[in-house]
C-alpha cells in the first residue's frame, strides 16, 4: 500500500496535476439552455425537459417546489460568461459525438393534431451511469422529442450536478433522491430508463414506486453480484481507499477517460478527442472526483436483486454483446427474473450501446414504447414479449479493434 501511494505521487510530480474545473465555465460549457438548474437536497440538480409538452423554461421548479429548505439557491441561468474556447467541445458540438457516421439526423415527423402538456404527454426519465451525464442521451432525446416529452438529468456525484453534502450514494438514498426529483419535475406516470448504474437506480425505482411507472427500459444495466475484472473496476476499487481517493483529486484523468471510453465502445474511431473532452471536463466538476472515491469506499454488497421478479411493468432490455464490463449474461438474467421482459442483443455494441449507435437503440426503443406501453389501455390488449431475446444488427467496427 505504501508504495501504490508512493508510486501515485511520483506518477503526479511527473505527470503534472489536473486540478478542478471552475464550475461557472462548466455551466457555460455544458449547461446552457435547455439545461435546467433544481435546487435540491444541498445541490443544484442539472436537468433537461425538452420534447412533446416539455415544460418552458420559465416554468422550472424553484426551491419551494423541490420541497427542501438545506440548499443554497442561486440563479437558474448559467452565467454567459467563460465561454467555450475553440479547443473545448461545447454541448452542441458534441451533440452526435456517439453517433455512427453519416447517422446524426432523424427525420421530423408530422406534427400533432394538439399540442400535449407536461400532464398528458407520454413521458419518459433518462438515468446515466458512472461517471457520465445527461449528455450520454443526445441520440435518444433527438428521435424520441417530437413524440415524447424527454426528461434527464445528471444524477449526484456525476456532471454538473455534483457531490451530496450528506455523501451518502446508495442505492435507497438514489431511490429517495429519484422521488424527491419526480414530485419536483411534475411527473405523475412515467418510462425509466437506465445504462448500467443508472439501469441499476431504474429497476429499483420501479420496485418502489410501481404505481409510477408504466414502462422500464434497462441497458446494460447493473444490480447483480459480479466479479470485476476490467483495468476500470479495478481503478475503481484502488480509488476507493483513502489516501488514493485524496490523491485523485489532482491526478490526470484525459488518458484514463480515453482508455476507459475504448473499454465501453466496440469502435474505438468513435471515442473522439471531443467526446474524451466531455467526459474528462465534467469529472474535473469541483467535488466529481472525491465523490467517486466516496461512492467505490461506500457501495454496499449487491442485494435487491432478488425481488424482481415482483415487477409487472413493461420492460425492454438492451445489452451490447461486446460488453465486457456487464457481461451479456446479466442481461440473460434480468431477461428471466423479469416477467414478459423483451431482450434485444445488439452484437457488435459494447457497454453504451445508446451511445455508440443511438439511431438503432433508440428506434428499438421507440418501437417497444409503441407496442407495450403506449398502446395499454383498459379493454386494449398489448403485444405480448417474446420467449426469447432478439438478435439486433448493429454497425459493424470501421476499423476492427482486439478486445
Amino acid at each position: 500500500m505504501h508504495r501504490l501511494i508512493v508510486l501515485l505521487g511520483m506518477t503526479l510530480l511527473l505527470a503534472g496535476c489536473q486540478t478542478d474545473l471552475p464550475l461557472a465555465g462548466l455551466k457555460a460549457q455544458y449547461g446552457a439552455p435547455p439545461s435546467r438548474y433544481l435546487p435540491m437536497d444541498g445541490v443544484e440538480v442539472h436537468w433537461r425537459d425538452e420534447g412533446l409538452g416539455s415544460k418552458p423554461l420559465e416554468d422550472s421548479p424553484t426551491l419551494a417546489t423541490a420541497g427542501t429548505s438545506t440548499a443554497v439557491p442561486t440563479a437558474n441561468t448559467p452565467s454567459p460568461t467563460a465561454p467555450a474556447s475553440a479547443a473545448t467541445p461545447t454541448a452542441a458540438s458534441t451533440a452526435n459525438a456517439g453517433m455512427p457516421s453519416g447517422a446524426s439526423a432523424f427525420p421530423p415527423p408530422a406534427k400533432p393534431a394538439a399540442v400535449a402538456t407536461p400532464d398528458d404527454a407520454p413521458t419518459i426519465l433518462l438515468l446515466h451511469g458512472t461517471a457520465s451525464s445527461l449528455h450520454t442521451w443526445e441520440g435518444w432525446v433527438k428521435a424520441m422529442s417530437p413524440s415524447w416529452r424527454v426528461v434527464r438529468l445528471d444524477l449526484p456525484g456525476f456532471g454538473l450536478t455534483g457531490p451530496y453534502p450528506s455523501g451518502d450514494y446508495s442505492p435507497a438514498a438514489t431511490v429517495d433522491f429519484l422521488e424527491r426529483f419526480a414530485d419536483a419535475a411534475g411527473l405523475k406516470r412515467f418510462v425509466i430508463a437506465g445504462s448500467s448504474l443508472g439501469g441499476q437506480a431504474a429497476w429499483r425505482y420501479a420496485l418502489r414506486r410501481p404505481d409510477r411507472i408504466s414502462g422500464l427500459i434497462l441497458i446494460d444495466a447493473t444490480g447483480y453480484p459480479q466479479n470485476l475484472s476490467t483495468s476500470t473496476a479495478v481503478a475503481l476499487q484502488i480509488a476507493s481507499m483513502p489516501v488514493i481517493s485524496e490523491l485523485m483529486r489532482w491526478a490526470p484523468i484525459d488518458g484514463m477517460v480515453s482508455r476507459s471510453l475504448k473499454d465501453v465502445y466496440v469502435d474505438d474511431t468513435l471515442v473522439t478527442p471531443e467526446l474524451v473532452s466531455r467526459y474528462a471536463d465534467l469529472m474535473r466538476r469541483p467535488g466529481n472526483r472525491v465523490a467517486l472515491g466516496d461512492r467505490a469506499r461506500n457501495a454496499p454488497p449487491s442485494t435487491g436483486w432478488e425481488q424482481l421478479r415482483q415487477l409487472k411493468v413493461p420492460t425492454l432490455i438492451m445489452w451490447g454483446g461486446q460488453d465486457t464490463w456487464v457481461p451479456l449474461s446479466m442481461g440473460e438474467r434480468f431477461k428471466i427474473d423479469i416477467a414478459d421482459s423483451e431482450l434485444i442483443v445488439y452484437p457488435n455494441l459494447g457497454h453504451l450501446p445508446m451511445e455508440e449507435d443511438p439511431v438503432t437503440t433508440a428506434r428499438d426503443a421507440l418501437d417497444f414504447l409503441r407496442r407495450r406501453v403506449q398502446s395499454a389501455s383498459p379493454g386494449t390488449p398489448v403485444s405480448p414479449a417474446s420467449s426469447a431475446g432478439t438478435m439486433r444488427k448493429s454497425p459493424a467496427p470501421t476499423t476492427p479493434t482486439q478486445k
